[in-house]
């Protein structure tokens, strides 16, 4: 353990290394007022002059004295407000939602992309919008200091944060494990399975701070009233426990309390504000402070009486300290230290050894599966590390051999232009494109798309590879190359199919001829006159069998002709609300950008597919022809 937490401590070192704190500079706009204001970050606007309800504007200038190669990230922690934020005037991200529909959003963590293409080199600007309702929030950007960099560096971020969570949650699991096997093994009393029944109630608790549970797309308010929830009812289990271990009898005062919880704890599992929330959280804290007397009394008349009750006195009294230090600071600064989880893991570690004390045959068993399952999340935790490293590197080396096996297509040739771009959805993709000039001063370009993308589909393009030079000196024809194509791919192909277009430019006759393999046929336009259609043929999916029908099309070539290329990942790009991208806004790019030259129209394209995408779903490929 105590090598894994150094491994941590140096890479978390190694990290703050490559990121920038956005500390000072800061300025807030109130909605309404002409005057940015200098404020802070990391600490709540209702802490620096502001009343609720707030609606405003953070702004700072960030400067990039380099382009960085990689897209970057900010990281903002946590906001009781809703937040839409901007880089460079453009939105990078939002959370919750405004007003009239207000949804602050507030355990969600803050993070959000910043594509290349957005950034500057120089001054850039970061504007993060905010507005807060609620009287007991906070407001504003207050947990922690944001930071910006690669999206790498603070994906790792997050995970080192998520790690300590999960160490914990795996521990909270392990007591659970224990306990219930415990019982199982003709345990006559109830303590251990109420003590099993407060650790995943305290799981469910701290569940929600995960960073990566928000990018599972689970409904917020799912993890808001899991959250409350397992907060009300787990302290109900920790009394039950130290009962049951004791003294059976619970009084009128412990169970009217038990009640009370339970009561408060089925009413979070309802649609409420986050106000009204907070308000039954104060309820609870008052339940909570009667508790307190409550089992020190049971503990005080069983202190003499057995080993376990000292055992149990002590983690109690451990709980109790972090428990109050952890409402304090949460009450006064409103950032939650999460200082509870290591009072109630002492507590249940306590409560451990006073069952095993009653069951001395069975508390060494119990311990050292204890004991085990925390080693094992340690040697796991440790080789994903790894593993993750070492699949990281041989990613980035098959992307560099992958980008030379794909030529960049930007060349001219006689009357002809081309351009393209590559955009794999990861580091590595399945789909492939590429041109062989002939003899007699004719062209042949080729456009495939593997189904799925990563490692699999990257292997079977380095194949596409191979065979395209193979058969394009030799085959001219579209469809026959298809098919000559197929015949060879089907060894090879079982569940990852191929779509493919071949396109053969015959500059002297002016005849462009066509085939397609169950693959978007390409559109034709006339920049003279101003003409956009997409021309016919589908065809069979390629490696689906030996058989199939194939058919070439022609089309007389013209001054001013432009042929757009390209895979149906554009097609398919999908934003936050799961709209696709669709044929009709990419017809529309291709109307609008008729008369630009290739690059720019290329890169109109590129822009508009990033700005409407929340991510890319598939890769995406397209190139573009113009004939003079």
């Amino acid at each position: 353990m105590k090598l894994f937490l150094v491994f941590l401590f140096l890479a978390a070192g190694s990290l703050n290394a490559e990121v920038l704190s956005l500390e000072s500079g800061w300025t807030f706009q109130l909605e309404g007022e002409t005057e940015a204001k200098p404020v802070l970050v990391g600490v709540p606007l209702v802490d620096q002059g502001y009343r609720v309800p707030i609606k405003g504007k953070y702004r700072l200038g960030i400067f990039v004295p380099t382009l960085p190669e990689s897209s970057q990230a900010i990281y903002m922690d946590r906001i009781h407000s809703a937040d839409q934020t901007f880089w460079n005037g453009r939105s990078i991200g939002s959370t919750g939602s405004f007003s009239p529909d207000y949804y602050p959003y507030w355990h969600k963590v803050r993070y959000y992309e910043i594509p290349i293409s957005l950034l500057r080199q120089g001054e850039n600007e970061l504007v993060v919008e905010v507005e807060c309702r609620e009287t007991q929030f906070r407001c504003g950007v207050f947990r922690s200091v944001p930071i910006f960099g690669s999206q790498d560096q603070i994906k790792d971020k997050m995970v080192f944060e998520d790690v300590n969570q999960i160490l914990i949650a795996a521990l909270f699991f392990g007591i659970f494990l224990q306990q219930a096997i415990g019982y199982a093994l003709n345990r006559s009393s109830k303590s251990g399975l109420y003590l099993a029944g407060t650790a995943v109630f305290f799981v469910g608790w701290r569940l929600p701070v995960l960073n990566k549970i928000h990018f599972l797309m689970i409904h917020p308010e799912i993890l808001v009233r899991l959250l409350f929830f397992c907060q009300f009812i787990f302290p109900v289990f920790i009394m039950l426990f130290v009962h049951t271990l004791f003294d059976r009898r619970i009084t009128k005062l412990a169970a009217i309390t038990f009640f009370l919880d339970t009561v408060l704890a089925f009413f979070q599992l309802f649609s409420m504000d986050p106000d009204s929330r907070f308000y039954l959280v104060y309820i609870w804290y008052v339940l909570l402070a009667i508790k307190v007397p409550i089992l020190v009394q049971l503990l005080a008349r069983n202190y003499k009486k057995s080993a376990e009750a000292i055992v149990v006195s002590l983690g109690a009294l451990v709980a109790t300290f972090f428990g109050i230090a952890d409402v304090i600071s949460d009450v006064i600064t409103g950032k939650n230290g999460y200082l509870t989880q290591y009072g109630i893991l002492t507590f249940l570690f306590t409560g451990v050894l006073a069952i095993a004390l009653q069951s001395a045959r069975t508390r060494r068993e119990l311990r050292n599966l204890n004991e085990s399952l925390e080693m094992l999340v340690t040697l796991r935790t440790q080789e994903l590390h790894k593993q993750y490293k070492l699949l990281h590197d041989d990613l980035v080396m098959a992307a560099g051999l992958q980008s030379k096996l794909i030529p960049p297509m930007e060349f001219k040739h006689h009357s002809l232009s081309v351009a393209s771009v590559f955009m794999p959805m990861e580091k590595i993709g399945g789909d492939y494109f590429d041109y062989y000039i002939h003899e007699d001063g004719s062209i042949s370009f080729l456009l495939c798309d593997v189904l799925g993308h990563g490692i699999a589909a990257a292997l079977i393009a380095s194949m596409l590879k191979v065979n395209f030079l193979e058969i394009a000196p030799k085959e001219k024809d579209p469809a026959n190359f298809l098919l000559e194509l197929n015949l060879k791919m089907l060894p090879v192909v079982e569940k990852n199919y191929i779509t493919a277009v071949v396109s053969h430019f015959d500059l002297e006759k002016s005849v462009m001829k066509y085939s397609v393999m169950g693959h978007p046929s390409p559109y034709s336009m006339n920049v003279v006159s101003n003409s956009l259609v997409a021309l016919g043929g589908r065809g069979p999916i390629m490696g689906w069998k030996k058989d199939i029908l194939v058919e070439t099309f022609s089309k007389e070539l013209k001054s001013g002709d432009r042929f757009f290329f390209y895979t149906d990942g554009i097609t398919e790009s999908q934003n936050k609300n799961r709209e696709l991208y669709g044929e009709l806004r990419l017809k529309e790019q291709l109307a609008l950008g008729l008369h630009l030259p290739l690059k720019d129209l290329n890169e109109k394209i590129k822009k508009d597919i990033r700005n409407f995408a929340f991510r890319l779903s598939d890769d995406v490929t397209y190139f573009t022809i113009d004939i003079k």
